[in-house]
């Protein structure tokens, strides 16, 4: 078995031995070149300058602004339903009403007592003012009979006195008028004499001087020197009688000062009179006011028991009529409070069986129908005006981070997605939006989209469906690659480079990123040829 298989394998290596010395003698043919697979080529992408933005897409649907959701406040079972889709209501209207007849008779009983209560408050309001009428009137008897007894009355007992008192005040009144005349013309007497004194003095004194110098120099004091016939200066010398003349001014000047003296003295004296005078009087004036007007209080104080009677009268009168003004009507007042608390108690019981319309505006749905047992507090109707809507969409919290109210929007209905509604943020959740701290959850959790202008577009509450286009971010002339040109390794972002038949790889910092566009704030240059992967 050995030898069979050495020599087949003798035989394997002569035969190919002989194969591959006849190949080495025939020309080996030329090849076809063959075109390069497509698959093998690598796209390049050119750096571009321009605009890019972050664009958040949300589907939206048209609802009403205002659309309330109504629900009976108590639990019972349907008696009527007076809407139905569709129909238009007013504020106010009753919607649907339970079976309550038990509270309504509570109500007409509550409506009648306070009626009741308000005629008894009515009737004691008219009592109290009868009774303050007629405390007025005694009030006015009883001046009357006061007045009658005092001056100027049928019984007028104390006239002399008055007439007596009157005729001390207008003397007093007269008394201070004269002196201050007086000591008014004793001031001004004085204030005369010292100003005359004054000029003596001043006289007194040039007098004195000139016949000084004429003593001294014998010449004339007012004109010294005068001219010779040669027109030399020479003293001006005074004869005898001419220096006699001086000394007679003297003596007058002086006899005039002390006349202006004693002129003074005696006006100061009558100055010092009239002051006197003044008070002495004055006071006697005064006295004889006090003395009369001390006549006319001892009488009017106790030596009348008419009077006092008749005083005593009147303030019993007017202290009755204060009373009276003062009397509360607290037990009709509360009788009226308490009929009211009651009505009130009773008309939110009948509101509480009622659906009540809070707005004008269009049923859109009704749940319930007579009969139907409803509970407390659960929709049963929903009304809204359907010309005033809005769209709305149910984000998440992170997608509600990104956005804020007053936020410009594009609202593309799926019916013409060709046609841009301009639109606004008008409302968010809380904590995202105005509408709350967030710590009590609100049962409309939608984010609202105010539509700017319809475009001529018209809308149905839940049916029409939109696309809305949000702008988070936008820049302009900036540099940018499609995101496939990008490549990671490790955390880090680069491209590879063509220059010429080279290649390098440049590491890139990015900016914002869409699904188109990747903008490029470091690394490349605009019109930089990069090869994808």
């Amino acid at each position: 078995m050995r030898w069979i298989t050495r020599w087949m394998s003798i035989c394997c290596v002569v035969l190919l031995t002989a194969c591959s010395t006849t190949q080495a003698l025939q020309e080996p043919p030329t090849p076809t070149p063959l075109p390069p697979d497509p698959a093998l080529e690598r796209p390049t992408y050119t750096v571009q300058r321009g605009a890019i933005e972050q664009v958040f897409t949300v589907t939206a649907r048209a609802t009403p602004v205002d659309m309330a959701r109504l629900a009976f406040r108590r639990d019972g079972r349907v008696n009527v339903v007076n809407v139905s889709r569709g129909d238009v209501v007013k504020e106010g209207d009753v919607l649907a009403e339970l079976q309550q007849e038990e509270a309504l008779d509570e109500l007409r009983r509550a409506e009648d007592d306070l009626a009741q209560a308000r005629r008894d408050l009515e009737s004691a309001q008219l009592a109290k003012e009868k009774r303050i009428k007629e405390r007025e009137l005694d009030v006015d008897r009883a001046r009357r009979e006061l007045e009658r007894l005092l001056p100027g009355g049928e019984a007028d007992l104390f006239k002399e006195l008055q007439e007596r008192l009157e005729a001390a005040q207008r003397e007093l009144r007269t008394t201070r008028d004269d002196a201050s005349w007086s000591k008014t013309s004793a001031d001004e007497a004085l204030r005369d004499s010292a100003e005359a004194l004054s000029d003596t003095q001043k006289a007194y004194s040039v007098a004195y001087w000139n016949w000084d110098w004429v003593q001294r120099y014998g010449t004339d004091p007012e004109n010294p020197f005068i001219k010779n016939e040669a027109g030399v200066l020479v003293p001006n010398r005074l004869t005898e009688k001419q220096k006699e003349e001086f000394r007679m001014k003297l003596v007058q000047a002086e006899r005039a000062l002390r006349d202006a003296e004693r002129s003074v003295e005696q006006a100061q004296r009558a100055r010092d009179r009239a002051y006197e005078d003044e008070v002495v009087k004055i006071y006697e004036a005064e006295k004889k006011v006090e003395e009369a007007q001390r006549a006319l209080e001892t009488l009017l104080q106790g030596k009348n028991k008419a009077i006092e009677d008749a005083q005593l009268a009147l303030e019993r009168a007017q202290v009755a009529l204060e009373e009276a003004r003062n009397e509360t009507l607290n037990s009709a007042l509360r009788a009226v409070e308490n009929a009211e608390r009651a009505l009130e108690k009773a008309r939110r019981r009948v509101d509480d069986g009622r659906v009540i319309a809070p707005q004008d505006g269009t049923v859109l749905a009704v749940a319930i129908e007579p009969g139907a047992t409803v509970t407390a507090f659960e929709p049963v109707i929903e009304i809204a005006d359907p010309s005033n809507l809005e769209f709305a969409a149910t984000l998440s919290a992170q997608q509600m981070r990104l956005l804020s109210e007053g936020q410009s929007v594009e609202i593309r209905l799926l019916s013409r997605p060709d046609l841009v509604i301009p639109g606004v943020i008008r409302r968010m959740p809380a904590p995202y939006g105005s509408g709350g701290s967030g710590a009590v959850q609100d049962r409309d959790v939608t984010t609202r989209f105010q539509i700017v202008d319809a475009r001529g577009q018209t809308f149905e509450a839940g049916v029409t469906v939109a696309r809305v286009s949000i702008v988070l971010e936008r820049k302009d002339n900036v540099l940018w690659l499609p995101p496939e040109a990008i490549r990671s390794f490790e955390g880090r972002r680069f491209v590879i480079v063509r220059e010429g038949e080279r290649e390098r790889r440049v590491t890139v910092r990015v900016g914002i990123e869409t699904d188109e566009r990747v903008e490029i704030l470091e690394g490349l240059n605009e019109g930089d040829i990069v090869v994808g992967s």
